[in-house]
């Protein structure tokens, strides 16, 4: 009985990012203070635990979230989150002070390694969701336009079974609203850094408490979110038993709408004929295969040429930001300069999802389909070289500059020195250069592939590369296994020949 309004792609996408919004405003704010919550070995073993159970995990993901389903899937997976603050509550009224109670510390460790497969399903299923949100959207473009009223050849061709393949692409820009929002709950955790955590580092009770209010409320909003098959677009029209199939066997849950299996135009109704309290079941598109088949089906499409040359680049999106946020912000910014630092990070991330989910999904009706994809991709990824080699750059002149300071306290930029713009620019780069590649990688997956099951797999494969490309990050670190020069020589190589070697998969 959800009012119509409540059933459009652009509302429950920007419902799917107020669930990450919640769940990331308490567990940002916790991971990068985590060193001076925990002490530096602790937090070590525990992102440890988050990135090793997150990378296994992203490979059967797939097979859950095909098999039970995204709103489930993301109900546990956001429960996962919820034992890191729940163990981080416990080991600070019990677990500090002198000899350290070994049982707190391990439950800390524990609760990362839940929290690790909690975070496979639910990045897993926000990408299926969120991508068959733009396809769903596609979808209902084409029977709307396929009614007799409008062009009586289209109707024929739906009255037939025949799909028409839509002439316009939305996933860019869904994928940009829910990363603006995600990314408001970093602003929130860089506020709380910069105004709590500079008067007291170690954290309270009360806070805990809080962040773990907060992400409650993310697995409760999990369940307002509404399957594929119930949105309408906003000319009022709602599509009935279209089920995008793949190589895996689906099955609709049952419902009484489920009667009838083709496309006629007969399924579509506009404002005269649908009101808003309308009985229409929940359904969502769940798989008959076994598990060894899902886990079978995911290795397929993990070893073809497509996922092999992207995977560099998805490795980069995760590889990329210990160096940035760890080793070059705590060593170039003083310790209350770095909230804001962030808080100028994450609201670049906003603008950058928002302005390349806008260009990739721009259509221009005298070009081809195709080329204008093709062309759009290859601004994108030209803009991305530019920008984050920017970033790059600047942040290489302030290593040089450090390699002749011995002293690091000179080397930390306070918010109040004029000096501190060089490296806020590299900070407003890469922000800005990780939110488009990161939406141009959800869109080019949505590109290629157009099932759920496919879009589960695909993005369990580059979650997991990604999650495997941040816990290597996190392993050097410590400047005695890389130098920080080297560490930034390392991601900028990985970045290079990422970038071009994913040239070579373009939107066809």
């Amino acid at each position: 009985h959800a009012p119509s309004w409540y059933r459009t792609p652009k509302m429950q996408t920007a419902c799917l990012g107020i669930v990450f919004f919640w769940v990331f405003a308490a567990y940002t704010t916790i991971q990068f203070y985590s060193a001076s919550i925990y002490g530096s070995e602790l937090a070590a073993d525990s992102v440890s635990a988050v990135y090793l159970t997150f990378t296994l995990t992203c490979l059967i993901s797939p097979g859950i979230i095909n098999k039970w389903g995204c709103r489930l899937a993301m109900f546990v997976g956001v429960l996962g989150y919820a034992s890191l603050v729940l163990a981080s509550l416990v080991y600070f009224l019990y677990g500090r002070g002198e000899g350290n109670v070994l049982w707190a510390r391990r439950l800390v460790v524990m609760g990362g390694a839940v929290l690790g497969c909690g975070a496979s399903t639910l990045w897993t299923a926000q990408g299926r969701l969120i991508l068959q949100y733009a396809s769903r959207v596609e979808e209902l473009e084409n029977v709307a336009a396929a009614t007799p009223a409008h062009d009586p050849e289209p109707a024929k061709q739906c009255q037939r079974g025949e799909k028409r393949k839509s002439t316009k692409s939305h996933a860019g820009k869904l994928v940009g609203l829910f990363w603006a929002i995600f990314q408001c709950s970093s602003l929130v955790g860089g506020s709380i850094s910069f105004l709590y955590y500079n008067r007291k580092p170690e954290g309270s009770a009360a806070l805990y408490s809080l962040f773990l209010t907060f992400i409650i409320m993310g697995a409760l909003f999990t369940q307002l979110l509404l399957p594929p098959s119930m949105l309408r677009n906003n000319n009022n029209t709602i599509l009935h038993n279209t089920t995008v199939r793949s190589d895996v066997e689906m099955t609709n849950e049952s419902t009484p709408l489920n009667d009838k299996s083709n496309w006629s135009a007969g399924n579509v109704r506009g404002d005269s004929n649908l009101t808003d309290n309308e009985d229409i079941t929940m359904d969502e598109d769940l798989s008959r295969e076994s598990w060894r088949q899902e886990a079978r089906g995911t290795l397929k499409m993990v070893f073809t040429k497509r996922m092999l040359c992207l995977s560099l680049l998805f490795f980069y999106t995760g590889f990329n930001q210990p160096y940035q946020q760890a080793t070059f912000g705590n060593r170039f910014f003083t310790r209350r300069t770095i909230g804001a630092e962030l808080i100028i990070f994450h609201l670049m991330e906003i603008i950058g999802a928002i302005v390349c989910g806008r260009f990739l999904d721009e259509e221009d009706d005298t070009i081809a389909l195709d080329t204008q994809r093709r062309r759009r991709a290859l601004v994108c990824l030209g803009a991305f070289v530019f920008i984050n080699g920017a970033g790059n750059i600047l942040a290489a002149m302030q290593e040089f500059a450090a390699e002749r300071e011995t002293s690091p306290i000179v080397l930390a930029h306070d918010i109040a020195d004029p000096s501190v713009i060089t490296p806020s620019l590299s900070f407003a780069f890469w922000g800005f250069a990780d939110a488009q590649i990161q939406v141009y990688c959800y869109w080019l997956i949505g590109s290629f592939y157009s099932s759920g099951g496919d879009h589960s797999r695909a993005v369990g494969w580059y979650k997991c590369v990604q999650s495997l490309g941040t816990s290597i990050g996190f392993y050097f670190i410590p400047t005695s296994r890389l130098s920080e020069m080297s560490q930034l020589a390392l991601s900028s190589a990985v970045f290079i020949v990422g970038t071009a070697l994913s040239f070579s998969q373009l939107p066809s």
